[in-house]
Parts: C-alpha cells; structure tokens; sequence
C-alpha cells in the first residue's frame, strides 16, 4: 500500500514538473522570472536557439553577435510548408525597452516579432502581452 501511494505520488510531481507551459497564465503559476534587458544583452548575442511554436514547428539558429541569424525550421506548423524543411536569413535585436525582437523570411510565411521573454526551470519562454490568455513561444538557449 505504501509502495503505490510512493509512486502515485512520484508520478504527480513528475507530470506536474512536465507541466505545458502554453500561457502567461502559465508562465506564472510555474515561476517564470521575466529577463531584465542587461540579461537579455547578455544572453543572446551568441546563443543557440531551439524555438518551437504552438502550431508544432522546430527552428533552429544562432543569433550572431552582428544582428543576423541564418535558421532552418522542420517544416511543422506554416513555416515552410507542410512538412518542407526550409531554411532562411533573418535579424534580431534586443529592444531598449526589454523586448527580444527577431525577423525570419521563411519561404511561406515570415516571423516578425517581438517577445517579453520569461525563464522557467531551464526554458525560456516569450509572450507578446503580459495577458494571462497570451499564447508562448517555448525556447532553449545556450551558448
């Protein structure tokens, strides 16, 4: 009996540290701590990025120290086309005002955005509107 509440008990904390993060709501009842400009200044010239969208794609790029990034996607979602891989220039810029702004010219349909970004555990996360109902983008970045 011990044995069985032991492991219902794991596999909560397990989902729960598996928890979706698709919302600002989410971002924070799961701690999200809102990166300051200096960190973003710090962080993302440089790094390494992982960006998966709620439509289901992976992209990948570096965002290089000059402003620019060269990406490539998996072709999920509408970037390149139903399930065409694709690849593309772009810029990005971290904004006076806080924000990690990056522009794409994907073949089918360009990304231009700009996102208050959020880390969670070892994710970061970016909204365009601190509103509970604002979708996420999910990000890992390294260096």
């Amino acid at each position: 009996m011990l044995r069985s509440l032991i492991a219902l008990l794991a596999l909560g904390l397990c989902s729960a540290a598996a928890a979706e993060v698709t919302t600002y709501a989410d971002v924070k009842a799961n701690g999200g701590i809102q990166l300051t400009t200096a960190q973003l200044n710090d962080l993302m010239p440089g790094a390494k990025v992982i960006s998966r969208t709620q439509a289901g794609s992976t992209r990948t790029w570096e965002n290089k120290p000059g402003g620019t990034l060269n990406a490539s996607s998996d072709g999920r979602g509408v970037t390149g086309g139903r399930n065409a891989y694709a690849s593309a220039e772009g810029t990005w810029k971290v904004s006076d005002n806080g924000l990690w702004c990056v522009k794409i010219n994907w073949p089918r349909a360009a990304d231009d955005w700009c996102r208050i970004m959020f880390k969670v555990g070892s994710k970061y996360y970016g909204v365009s509107r601190l509103e509970d109902n604002a979708p996420t983008m999910e990000f890992e970045l390294s260096k």
